[in-house]
């Protein structure tokens, strides 16, 4: 197995220098760089900091210090939509041509959105006069003793309805031809840049460029899911060439500024659907090109990545990150549920996918549950500190998820709930666990809809089985088109101990007499020192 990765990489460096994207100085960062030992990283997207509160050096400051404090090892600060929100030489600002009272300014957006995007405009504007945003963010992460890392979103379209909107570039507006031709399926995305074309991928350089050489940061995330379309779909193989070209060049950027730099893009949930989207992973780490990866979905809690099948293509040196969302999950027709709000769904997420073999989790979107639920930052922030190892995710109660929810063609995990178990019929699921302690006990708790009673269903996890379930519980309002809104049910289902293993389980249920529709399933693990303990409301 050595002999065969140290060939495939020889052959790499060679076709490689050919193309004059490698020198000796590149080899030389290459061997001196290690697999990086984070384990929570917390992304900050461009625009939530200037929509709320202060808008100071003081307050940037403080932004930092409330994540270091609750113990996330990399501060991620995303600089970038299609504009920048810091004073670039390289790329255009959000505020760039803004005049107070200029209703023009912002496009065709609706009339109701103006004074909530003017405010975060001015606000970006003010700070700027005071000092540099980025800069101050990552000289804090230096102080706190959290590494400092910037975050760039790679084809971000927001605004998508709305083409002439103030969010979007010069660069796009006046270069139609090198926007990717809409398909079906892609949502606001399809309106993307095409990285086909070498403009577009000089463009996005020239910014690494500026932020690798003028900032100092320890880690460098490429954001693939902000959209995560970069390609048209036919033609894999040569797509898949171009983005690693492009992966070449930014690497080889971050080596020519003489400091360790992680690269860790943030690309598709399973390596398959990566690779049909451009990203091949494991040409990345062959050729020494990433130090790590985060595998997530485009914006729904994903909670059964692939970790095994993308540890088998990067190898054991390049780290792999599993993305957190901050919804937990969509059940169909019942309330979001946000996973920062529970520590026992964070430990959940985190015992999953830590026993599975992932070297960490990477947030996304997480403040934004703390205006959903305002909390002091010691109670909203430090749970990251339980992710930060398999030992203390495992070691208290805790909850794990089946994926439920938004669903994006070409980049997510197929969706498995919502599913309609026929009379008689059993069907089978598979979620991401993590084994219970000698002190705990664990219960499956399955959501649905329909007339089914306990005796109606049966549950089975791996080898064991969990025999018809104890009890049926009210569960969630449950809306449906043309229908008024009704309680949802929970059956809940003893499990043997033993039954659930570290990493994939197998659940199989059977629903006898009826017709049952499956929304959504929690495992739960209880510890068994508190008799009668039913976890938190679900």
């Amino acid at each position: 197995m050595k002999r065969f990765r140290w060939q495939t990489l020889v052959a790499a460096l060679a076709a490689i220098a050919c193309t004059g994207l490698y020198d000796g100085a590149a080899a030389e960062q290459q061997s001196a760089r290690v697999k990086p030992k984070y384990r929570v990283l917390f992304n900050q997207d461009c625009t939530n900091f200037f929509d709320r509160g202060e808008h100071t050096k003081e307050a940037v400051q403080l932004m930092i210090d409330e994540v270091a404090d609750g113990g996330a090892d990399v501060f991620l600060v995303n600089p970038n939509a299609q504009l920048v929100n810091y004073p670039s030489k390289a790329w255009q600002t959000d505020w760039e041509g803004y005049t107070e009272g200029d209703r023009s300014f912002f496009g065709d957006i609706p009339d109701e959105t103006v004074p909530r995007r003017e405010r975060i405009v001015k606000n970006k504007a003010r700070l700027a006069e005071e000092g540099d945003y980025l800069a101050i963010a990552l000289a804090r992460c230096r102080e706190k003793g959290i590494a400092p890392g910037v975050s760039l979103r790679m084809n971000d379209m927001h605004d998508a309805p709305t083409p002439t909107s103030h969010v979007f570039s010069r660069f796009w507006k006046e270069n139609p031809q090198f926007r990717l031709k809409p398909w079906d399926g892609r949502s606001w995305g399809s309106a993307g840049f095409d990285y086909a074309h070498p403009e577009v991928r000089e463009y996005f350089l020239s910014l690494i460029r500026e932020l690798a050489q003028d900032y100092d940061l320890d880690v460098l995330e490429l954001d693939f899911l902000r959209f995560p379309f970069y390609f048209s779909r036919d033609d894999i193989d040569r797509h898949c060439e171009t983005m690693t070209g492009f992966i070449h060049e930014v690497r080889q950027i971050l080596d020519a500024t003489g400091r360790p730099i992680a690269l860790i893009p943030r690309v598709a949930s399973s390596p398959g659907a990566a690779r049909l989207l451009g990203f091949d992973v494991q040409a990345w780490a062959e050729q020494g090109l990433v130090d790590g990866i985060t595998a997530a979905n485009f914006v729904e809690g994903a909670w059964d990545v692939q970790v095994a099948e993308f540890r088998s293509l990067v190898g054991p040196d390049v780290a792999v990150y599993a993305g957190m969302e901050v919804s937990a999950d969509r059940r169909d027709g019942l309330p979001t549920r946000y996973v920062a709000e529970s520590a026992e769904m964070l430990r959940g997420f985190a015992a999953g996918y830590l026993a599975a073999g992932a070297d960490g989790i990477n947030t996304f979107n997480f403040f934004l549950a703390r205006y959903h639920h305002p909390v002091p930052a010691e109670e909203f922030y430090g749970g990251l500190r339980q992710l930060r190892s398999l030992e203390e995710a495992r070691s208290q109660s805790r909850i794990h998820l089946l994926t439920a929810g938004y669903w994006q063609t070409e980049c997510d995990m197929p969706k498995q709930v919502p599913l309609t178990i026929d009379t008689y019929t059993e069907r089978g699921l598979e979620m991401l666990l993590a084994a219970e302690g000698a002190d705990q006990r664990v219960e499956a708790l399955v959501c649905y809809d329909g007339d089914a009673t306990a005796e109606n269903l049966w549950l089975r996890i791996g080898l064991h089985s969990a025999g018809h379930a104890v009890e049926i519980r009210e569960g969630p309002e449950r809306k449906q088109e043309d229908e008024p809104e009704h309680k949802s049910k929970i059956a809940v289902f003893n499990v043997p101990a033993g039954a659930i293993k570290d990493g994939t389980n197998e659940l199989i249920i059977r629903s006898e007499s009826v017709s049952t529709t499956i929304l959504g399933i929690d495992v739960v693990i209880h510890m068994a020192t508190v008799p009668g303990a039913e976890g938190p409301d679900r």
